[in-house]
């Protein structure tokens, strides 16, 4: 069983700035992962979800989803982010729930299985609490064991 309160302190403590960002791994479901994060310590002057909380907080997500994914295949792995592309659709005056998927998990598992490192694919969206799209993020990462 994966212990997602395990992983959000050992998150924690390898990069301070996640500590002023009150994001909460909410649930991993094998093949998605749903992070929280309130607006109250991530506002900007505008009373609205700062953009570079957000843009953190979608990073992490989809670092947390592959090291996820690695570790449920049984290869734990030091995982980076190479390339990402994030699109604002609205301002969000709420907190922030996202939902991070994958379409490549076997894909992703064999090789990191036969290689030791893989690259993954994700995308990551950002929602408030009524249910509209606030912000889209997709994503490689790299897993190495």
């Amino acid at each position: 069983m994966i212990d997602l309160d395990a992983l959000a302190d050992q998150v924690r403590d390898a990069i301070p700035l996640t500590r002023h960002l009150y994001f909460r791994f909410e649930q991993f479901d094998g093949d998605q992962l749903r992070v929280s994060a309130p607006l109250a310590p991530n506002h900007n002057d505008k009373g609205t979800f700062f953009a570079g909380s957000q843009a953190a907080l979608l990073a992490l997500s989809g670092w947390g989803l592959t090291t996820l994914l690695a570790q449920q295949a049984g290869h734990p792995a030091d995982v980076v982010a190479v390339e990402t592309q994030l699109k604002y659709t609205l301002p969000l005056h709420s907190d922030m729930q996202i939902t991070v998927t994958t379409e490549q998990r076997p894909r992703f598992e064999e090789r990191l299985a036969l290689r030791g490192k893989a690259s993954l694919a994700i995308r990551a969206v950002g929602k408030d609490l009524q249910g509209q799209t606030v912000c889209e993020f997709t994503g490689i990462y790299l897993a190495r064991t």
